[in-house]
This record gives structure tokens, sequence and C-alpha cells, in this order.
């Protein structure tokens, strides 16, 4: 080796000794950045199911009618994806090999269709009448004309669209977009993302839900103008428990609201909002911090945290009559809740135990 070819291996061993710390903290910037699905794709997923079900009309109605009374029809669709169409009481476990742990057909029926537990489906399923998906199954999209029924611990990994009403077993999950179009029914420790629906009921629900309206409590808390007129001052505020406020209420730090107050007007707060039992809010609550509510809390407008929000048992978001948005980053909701319209996690949701909430 020449005097210049060692002297280059010397700077070039020198150059990787400098850079060898540096190496990890390379590797992490190079990484993707982890994120949540984007508004867009969230708004994408009701087309996707509506061109899912027109491919069904458009190239599987005759043979979901000729199956009806037939033996199941396997095959391969103009796309080359392998198919499943079955008829009336015809079972799904009947059409597989007995050892088969994942599925990579579409599967059709025209009449109920069971879903076999342990299954891995890669593929859409969709069905004419109810669907039962068995426990610990693993489904990437369902479609039904009438019911379905998410089993103990399966998963939904795109999207499930009930036309009547979806329920989903204890510890099951639904991840990506899920919608009925009369009621979303979870049981305790479920884990969502997107429900739509006009009723969504979270674990188990009271004998009477139904409540009477409370009496305007005798005492009136009128909170201190500050400029503009706009209620609120200061960083935080307090409203005692038993008190009415008429007119909006808007601070820069933590916002308490005690227990049995009734507000008419919006809720804003930077810091957090934390509400007490059997609080009655007509108006919209929103906070850049956590928000938690007590017991028995009834939020007419939407209910939206930018962080977490922990919604306590048998409370109320929404009206059957005037649907709102429940959401929050991270999401927790108790057992005995309802919200009518949509709710979203972005990160994480959530059906709390009542047994351990506390």
């Amino acid at each position: 080796m020449s005097p210049l070819q060692a002297w280059l291996a010397f700077v070039a061993l020198c150059a990787f000794g400098l850079l060898l710390p540096f190496l990890p903290a390379l590797r992490t910037l190079r990484r993707p950045e982890a994120r949540n699905p984007a508004p867009e794709a969230e708004k994408d997923a009701p087309a996707r199911i509506e061109a899912f079900r027109g491919m069904v009309t458009q190239q599987f109605a005759q043979l979901l009618q000729v199956v009806r009374e037939s033996e199941p029809i396997q095959g391969a669709n103009e796309s080359g994806r392998p198919f499943i169409v079955l008829g009336f009481n015809k079972h799904l476990a009947e059409c597989i090999p007995p050892a088969t742990r994942r599925l990579r057909s579409l599967v059709l029926s025209a009449g109920h269709l069971d879903i076999p537990g342990e299954l891995v489906c890669d593929r859409e399923i969709f069905a004419e009448g109810r669907i039962n998906v068995a426990h610990n199954a693993v489904v990437k999209s369902v479609l039904s004309h009438r019911d379905i029924a998410i089993g103990i611990r399966a998963r939904v990994t795109r999207w499930v669209r009930s036309d009547r009403r979806l329920d989903v077993a204890e510890g099951g999950s639904v991840k990506g977009f899920a919608s009925a179009g009369i009621e979303i029914a979870l049981a305790r420790r479920t884990r969502f993302e997107q429900l739509e629906a006009p009723r969504i009921s979270f674990g188990r629900q009271p004998d009477s839900p139904a409540r009477p309206a409370l009496e305007d409590p005798v005492a009136r808390f009128d909170p201190p103008s500050r400029r503009g007129e706009q209620l609120g001052n200061g960083r935080n505020l307090v409203i005692p428990p038993g008190h009415t406020v008429r007119g909006d209420l808007i601070v820069a730090g933590l916002l308490e609201i005690g227990d049995g107050c009734r507000i008419f007007g919006q809720l804003r707060a930077d810091k957090g909002i934390v509400l007490g039992q059997d609080v009655q809010i007509e108006g919209a609550v929103y906070a850049d911090g956590p928000i938690s509510t007590g017991a028995n809390c009834l939020v007419s407008g939407p209910l939206i945290s930018a962080s977490s929000l922990r919604l306590g048992p048998c409370s109320r978001v929404g009206k059957p009559d005037e649907p709102s948005t429940l959401a929050a980053d991270e999401l927790l909701v108790s057992e005995g809740c309802v919200a009518y319209g949509t709710v979203r996690a972005g990160r994480r949701g959530e059906v709390i135990d009542a047994r351990i909430s506390t």
C-alpha cells in the first residue's frame, strides 16, 4: 500500500468514527412519521362502501339470484379476484377446507352469513341477510343489508356498514369507519375509531335512561365580563354546583362546572374542561386540553377535545332529532353512554368497563 492510499484509508476511518454516533439519529430522521388518517381518507370511506355496493349490484346480482336455491358458486370476477357466492342455508365453513385459516376470496351471500371463528378474511364480505363474525375472526370490510354482529375479540380492519344495526361484542375492535342505518351498540372493552349512526350506545345501558327535565336551580351565576362583553375572566373559572348560566363561557385556562349546573351557551377553554355530575349543557363544548365529565351529563351540541376526552357513565351527546359530534384524539367512553350522530377517535377509542372505570 502506497503512503497516499494509507493516508486516505486513515482519513476514511477517522470520518467513519466521527459519523458513527450520528447513525441512529439519521435512521430516525429517515423513518416516516406516524400519522393519523387524513380527514380526506375519512371522508372517502362512505364512497368506498357505496362503490363496493355498486360493484356487487353490477357483477353479482345475477349470481346471487341463481344460488338462492342451488349449490354455492366459486370463480373469479373481471378483475381476477376469486369469489364464493352462497345461497340460503349454505355455510361458508362447508366451502373451505377445514384447516383454512386465511381466506383470500370475496364472500357474498343471498341469505344470512356466518364467518367462522379464527378465520382471517382478506377480501370484502357482503350479505343480503344478517352477518355474524365469530370470535377472534379478522375481516377486512363488511357490508350487509340487515344486521351485523362482530363477535368476542373479533376485528374489522377497514370498514363495516350495516343498513340496520351493528353490534360489537366484548373485546371486539372496529378500525377505520363503521356505520349503521339505525344503531351501533358497542360492548365494554371494545375499540373503535370512526362511528356514524343515528344512535350509538356504549356498554350496558341503564334500565330507565329517560330522566325528567330538571327545574332551573334557584341560584343563578353571572360570570364577570371582560373586553368585548365576552363571558369568563382570567385563566381559570369555576362555576359552583347547582347554578344556571345563560351565555357563553370562554376562558384561557381551566373551566370547571359544578354538579347539577345548567349552561345555556357554548363552552370553550384552552387548558381543559371538567364537568361534574348531572350537568346539562345546551350548546357546544370545546377544549384544546382534556375534557372529563361526571355521570349523567347531557350535552346537546358537539363535545370535542383536541387531546383526550373521558365521558362519564350514562351521559348523552346530541339528541335523536339533533345529531351531534363526539370527538377526541383519545376517547374513553363509560358504559351506559349514548351518542347521536358521529363519534371520532383520532388515536384511541375505547368503551371503559364500568367495573373498573373508577
